[in-house]
């Protein structure tokens, strides 16, 4: 017997300045035809800000996002690390974030020459269409430090 689950990841690379070529509004509506091309069971996203996520969770209410910003759940303005899953064919049971530093649990903490928190979050769904837990991880690493 053969199942397929299809997964995505997309680094969102926050809302970039609207005069450069990577600016939010040149890239969202080719990142919605994307996901729906493809209809993934979960995607995730790095470096997104809420009005991303915000959108994305707008042009695809099939599916529902969990995840918090580097900074701490109150925070809403910094990057997330978020997984977004079919609600539809997934069922979230457990998830979390830990912060890829010294003091994990410490929201915003940064370790080993990191100038910005580095996260990973976690998610344990069971796919009611494959019958199958799977755990998954969205996170961000640093391209540089000292």
């Amino acid at each position: 017997m053969s199942v397929s689950l299809t997964v995505m990841t997309f680094n969102l690379l926050e809302d970039q300045p609207e005069d450069s070529p990577n600016s939010w509004d040149k890239r969202k509506d080719l990142c919605v035809t994307v996901i729906t091309s493809y209809s993934p069971m979960i995607f995730c996203t790095q470096q997104g800000v809420k009005t991303q996520l915000d959108y994305l969770q707008q042009r695809l209410p099939g599916y529902e996002h969990f995840g918090i910003s580097r900074k701490g759940s109150e925070d809403t303005s910094d990057q997330h690390c978020t997984i977004f899953y079919d609600k539809e064919k997934v069922e979230l049971l457990e998830g979390g974030t830990f912060w890829l530093s010294e003091l994990p649990s410490v929201p915003g903490s940064t370790s080993w020459g990191s100038a910005d928190p580095c996260i990973a979050t976690w998610a344990i769904s069971f796919s009611t269409s494959i019958w199958c837990l799977v755990l998954f991880f969205a996170h961000t690493v640093l391209h540089a430090s000292q």
